[in-house]
């Protein structure tokens, strides 16, 4: 099975639009020499010195965005360094990257340079016990985007859940969280609306990188057999928490189809709160979560009542866009039809507030239209986490208000995660 060459491939490289380029490059660049994933310091260390364990044969959780900064696969270099890879692992979207959002994925005798391809999104999030024989060791190594609803998280939980119960040590490859490690945002997961697009009590930015977010689901008991798991990271060189993805010399490659710039991951923890309504969220279009709207919307209206409330780092302009040309969702909503809505201007990344931003659309459409707006109620509660606050948009209190109550927990929770964290 060859890795992507077609769209997902050819995306690499940051699709930033002006002035948001110009604002994300200014807000981290020259920081100096480029970041070294976890992955890239496997290769450059060896196998050993890197995870402090001996050569036995392992299973690799990982996707297309499992690239060294060279541009090579790290599967294609573990083959080619004669290490005994005997497992590919693939999370939601596939190995390839290219399955549209909520797809079941049945990899079944699907295979990469000869080692077979098992889906972790299939007729179950969890491996398959006979994939895992013979196993002496789980890597992961991908991409993750910084929001708690993005699924690969969700992966790597049971995946160290498989190695704790099976006694192999656990190896995160680290990578940076793309919307930087010092904001932390929204409300934290009430244990009843847990899912697999949010499994633990962490708010909605949550500002880990992948490696300390295994270390904190350990440290918290948060899986079976955690007390048990050995867990290892091979950690970034050169990451900052004040850090944006631009900033870290490394080449973006969209994690899912509709994760298509990293100005779409720092406004991702907000925007996609869309999903839990009737408005289209511009899946299937060249600026996905960026822009918002629905056929019966009235955009300058919109995108007047949001610039007037004032929100810390943005500015909103009124947009049409069509939902659906590129055929990348399971579900597209109002696809093929003219939408009219907002699209959002990241002025200033370091005080753009993401989460806040997304209830504030989410209240404008509903205030704006009240007769043809409408919620997927339970959908909208497990991507925020918790109930209250769609009753409390319904209610009609204002947005800041429903910040102030969501504020104490996470920065509590913040104090809290900071033992967890590896880097300054």
């Amino acid at each position: 099975m060859p890795l992507p060459t077609g769209p997902v491939a050819r995306q690499w490289s940051c699709r930033l639009v002006l002035p948001l380029a110009l604002l994300l490059v200014a807000a981290g660049c020259g920081e100096g020499k480029p970041v070294l994933t976890g992955a890239d310091r496997l290769i450059a260390l060896g196998w050993e010195k890197a995870t402090g364990l001996p050569v036995v044969p392992f299973g690799l959780v990982t996707n297309h965005t499992g690239r060294l900064s060279d541009g090579r696969h790290l599967a294609d270099a573990l083959l080619d360094e004669g290490l005994p890879l005997a497992a590919l692992f693939s999370p939601e979207h596939g190995f390839e990257g290219s399955t549209a959002e909520g797809a079941r994925i049945y990899a079944s005798g699907q295979t990469y340079r000869g080692v077979p391809i098992h889906s972790l999104y299939g007729e179950s999030t969890r491996a398959d016990p006979a994939a895992l024989e013979g196993l002496g060791v789980l890597l992961f190594d991908i991409q993750d985007v910084g929001a708690r609803f993005y699924t690969y998280p969700s992966t790597m939980a049971r995946t160290m859940e498989a190695a704790a119960g099976r006694g192999i040590p656990y190896v995160v490859l680290d990578r940076p969280n793309p919307i930087g490690g010092l904001e932390v945002e929204g409300p934290v997961l009430e244990p009843d609306l847990a899912s697999f697009v949010g499994l633990f009590p962490v708010p909605v930015r949550h500002g880990f990188t992948v490696g300390e977010y295994a270390r904190w689901i350990r440290d918290q008991g948060l899986v079976p057999g955690s007390e048990r798991l050995d867990l290892r990271v091979v950690e970034l060189q050169g990451w900052r928490r004040r850090m944006l993805f631009t900033s870290t010399g490394l080449s973006w490659i969209p994690p899912s189809p509709n994760m298509r710039s990293p100005a779409t991951a720092l406004v991702y923890p907000g925007t996609c709160l869309v999903e839990g309504t009737n408005v289209s969220e511009g899946r299937g279009t060249d600026y996905p979560f960026e822009m918002v709207g629905a056929p019966w919307a009235d955009g300058p209206a919109l995108a007047d009542r949001l610039n007037r409330l004032g929100l810390p780092g943005v500015r909103f302009e009124a947009t049409a866009f069509v939902p659906g040309e590129l055929g990348t969702a399971v579900e597209v909503k109002w696809k093929g039809e003219l939408c009219r809505g907002v699209r959002l201007a990241v002025t200033d990344p370091a005080r753009f507030r993401p989460f806040l931003t997304g209830v504030a659309v989410v209240d404008a459409f509903r205030r704006l239209h009240p007769d043809r707006f409408l919620w997927r109620g339970s959908h909208f509660d497990r991507l925020a986490g918790v109930g209250w606050l769609r009753e409390g948009i319904e209610s009609g209190l204002p947005v800041f208000d429903l910040e102030q109550r969501w504020r104490p927990d996470a920065e509590a929770w913040a104090r809290q995660a900071t033992l967890t964290r590896f880097y300054p």
